[in-house]
């Protein structure tokens, strides 16, 4: 025992199982030492890098100018020195380190150093995106019409926007840095304003409350503010945040603003739903006393009504080109009508008006909308009035943005969580038969629609069938789809996603038109193509007036992609009972001795209780359709047979290596972990980008393959979850750009 565990062992397994990076170096910079991290984080063998100088192995940039410098000081002087920069792999791509450097000593002198260094990429990564945040949020606080402030917990000015300067009629360099109630507050409420602010600091936020603001010029504003604190971990208040509106035009503003930031923040927390939008009418007219208001949006290319009171109808689609409302959306340019009947644009909406205004809703100089009030004869509107809607429009269309983001964002997560657990139930069916309507149920509870079909390719006859039709009970299963022919049709004859707006009844394929809820359905109909080959189609129908957003138009092409895969892995189940042990193109094994040995790879682990680890590596080579369209056939056969050659190459022997369908392959090895199995696929696809293909005359050739990793895991030890969790990163691989490998 003592033997087994000598220091040097301990160091060994210490090293080996260290996620930093250890290596040392030379006063020459030479490498004297690579451990196994190095070698895991770097990408060279220490058969590779020692004896090499390290900036010949990896090419470096430190962070900072300057930083090179002291760390040739603080080398020579034997100090310990700590920094960051990048260094370029082989492959080219650059990688962000951070590197702590000890020299080692020999009788006193230095002879070299040790350095320990860790991967900050996704650190790093993670900073420019919170930068990013930063500049954004300002640009968003800087163009805002609300006056905003920022306070440090001693009440000095840390912040204000554009906004805010222009009211008080100072800059930045008179503000910043001084209490609040020295330079903007009225000596007669500074008693009270520290108070206030104290009991702020104290925990008493939010608040909501009204004071003056001495301007430069000497005159007094008020102003309704509506504050926040900042905190730290320990709860003690670090900032405050306030945001005000002038308010000095007429108590009717303060009014009307209590109900806005009400509604507002209804608005940017659940988003411009009817609800919430019915919400701001109503109190546009109940606080403002305004008989006829109207909010329409902007939802892709239409102007839709939001909300509307007063009028008898208004149209759901407004003309841009028409009226009042379609200047201002033209435009951009708030208009003021004191007499509709004087203007040649205006639209009745009400024999009984004559006076409009209409203000832009604009944020991030985009037009989200127009807020548009009208009034009769007998309370004419006034331009006090439009300074109040203005005043308004920009805080709706701040509370619309947010609120346009936050369902987005809840849009996005659903759409995405919905889409994994349609790849879930995918993998979970084999039978065709059964396969069919679980894909159209699965498509729908991703994407709602009040019909989804889905039609497949049938190989015997080489026609395309309806299979299933989710939200039909007694669907026309079994009929023909003519490629071209209605949406499905359509989808599968320009292999891309079709999306229609509003395609008549009589449009669609005859078997379907009779359950169509409405006579004009929005249409989103998106191919199933794996490896080329279009095996059918995924359609959604809802009525025209509920048309597909681009979100969801981008999550139905990724539905196809995986309905595709699970058509095709279907297609290539039913074959495998054909196929013999070995695959006669590239002498690799088939399909169907990989699924027993995978299973009986499983068994044996499950029999460990998972002492035993198991690795799966799905390899495909990419583009490989484009690949024998440019080149033909017989180089894309000769590109297939070079690749399991680099398989063979670079995997064990005991690993097992099979031809998985098509240009793709999968490699099973055991006892490798995660990080074992990216090395491997790693090396098989930086080997098999630097080999050339003989390609028709004499032409050299060269493809890429990517590649999913994963690792059988304790919580679900199948081999289904194996090859779907590879699958997974094979997928993510694709969509990343391919050419790369994904461990998941």
């Amino acid at each position: 025992m003592t033997d087994l565990w000598s220091s040097a062992a301990i160091v060994d397994v210490i090293l080996d199982h260290l996620s930093d990076a250890v290596y040392a170096t030379d006063l020459d910079n030479r490498v004297t030492f690579w451990g196994p991290s190095a070698a895991r984080l770097f990408g060279y063998s220490a058969d590779e890098a020692v004896g090499r100088p390290y900036g010949e192995l990896l090419p470096y940039r430190m962070a900072a100018a300057g930083d090179e410098d002291a760390f040739v000081a603080a080398l020579q002087a034997g100090r310990t020195w700590r920094g960051s920069g990048s260094v370029r792999l082989r492959d080219g791509t650059e990688l962000w380190i951070e590197s702590t450097v000890q020299p080692v000593r020999i009788d006193g002198r230095v002879i070299g150093s040790v350095s320990v260094s860790r991967d900050m990429t996704a650190r790093r990564e993670a900073e420019h995106r919170l930068v990013a945040q930063e500049r954004f949020l300002g640009a968003v606080l800087e163009v805002m019409g609300t006056i905003v402030s920022v306070l440090d917990a001693q009440g000095r000015i840390v912040r204000v926007n554009r906004a805010a300067q222009a009211l008080s009629g100072r800059t930045p360099a008179e503000l910043v840095g001084r209490p609040f109630w020295e330079v903007l507050i009225p000596p007669s409420e500074v008693a009270t304003m520290r108070a206030r602010f104290a009991r702020l600091t104290a925990g008493d936020y939010p608040s909501v409350y009204e004071n003056h603001w001495l301007t430069a010029a000497g005159a007094q504003r008020l102003i309704h503010w509506s504050n926040t604190c900042l905190t730290d971990t320990s709860g003690a208040v670090t900032h405050v945040i306030g945001a005000g509106t002038d308010i000095t035009e007429g108590r009717r503003t303060r009014d009307a603003l209590d109900g806005i930031e009400a509604v507002g923040q209804l608005l940017a927390s659940a988003g411009p739903t009817d609800a919430t939008l019915d919400a701001v009418a109503e109190r546009l007219t109940a606080l403002m006393g305004y008989r006829y208001v109207t909010l329409v949006l902007r939802d892709g290319q239409l102007w839709r009504l939001g909300a509307q009171r007063g009028y008898a109808s208004l149209p759901v689609v407004f003309d841009p080109a028409r009226g009042v409302i379609g200047r201002v959306i033209r435009t951009g340019v708030p208009a003021f009508v004191a007499d509709v009947l004087a203007d040649p644009d205006y639209v009745v909406g009400d024999a009984l008006v004559r006076s409009e205004l209409c203000v832009p809703l604009r944020a991030e100089d985009t037009t989200l909308g127009v807020l548009d009030i009208e009034a009769g004869a007998d309370a004419p509107l006034t331009e006090d009035d439009l300074r109040l809607a203005l005043t308004v429009a920009d805080r709706l269309a701040a509370a619309l943005l947010l609120g346009r983001e936050q369902l987005a964002l809840r849009e996005r997560v659903r759409l995405f969580g919905a889409l994994t657990e349609f790849a879930r139930q995918a993998g979970l069916v084999r039978d065709p038969e059964q396969l069919w309507p679980a894909l159209a149920d699965a498509a729908a509870a991703v994407i709602a629609a009040d019909i989804v079909s889905l039609a497949t390719l049938d190989r015997a006859s080489g026609q395309y069938v309806l299979r299933a039709v989710a939200g039909v009970s007694d669907a026309p299963v079994g009929t023909a789809v003519t490629p071209g022919e209605g949406a499905a049709g359509r989808a599968i004859a320009e292999r891309a996603l079709v999306i229609l707006d509003a395609l008549p009844r009589e449009r669609f394929t005859a078997a379907v038109q009779p359950y169509l809820p409405a006579d004009a359905m929005a249409v989103a109909a998106v191919p199933l193509l794996r490896e080329g080959v279009v095996l059918g189609a995924l359609v959604f129908a809802r009525p025209a007036e509920r048309g597909f957003s681009p979100l969801e138009q981008e999550v139905a092409a990724l539905l196809g992609a995986q309905a595709a895969l699970a058509v095709a892995n279907a297609h290539l189940l039913a074959e495998v009972s054909e196929l013999a042990i070995h695959d006669p193109l590239t002498g690799l094994f088939n399909r169907r001795h990989f699924d027993v040995a995978l299973e009986l790879m499983v068994a044996r682990c499950r029999r460990d209780r998972g002492r035993t680890a198991l690795a799966a590596v799905m390899l495909d080579l990419d583009h490989f359709g484009d690949f024998n369209r440019a080149h033909g056939h017989q180089a894309g056969d000769t590109a297939l047979r070079l690749f399991a050659g680099v398989l063979r190459e670079r995997v064990r022997s005991s690993d097992l290596v099979a031809r998985y369908g098509g240009e793709e392959f999968v490699v099973l090895l055991e006892d490798c972990d995660r990080d074992g199995a990216v090395a491997v696929a790693e090396a098989i696809r930086a080997t098999f980008a630097e080999r050339a293909i003989p390609g028709p005359e004499g032409a050299t050739l060269h493809a890429t393959v990517s590649a999913g990793c994963a690792v059988l895991t304790p919580d679900a030890p199948s081999a289904e979850a194996l090859i779907r969790s590879a699958d997974v990163g094979l997928f993510a691989a694709k969509r990343a750009g391919r050419n790369q490998v994904v461990a998941v």
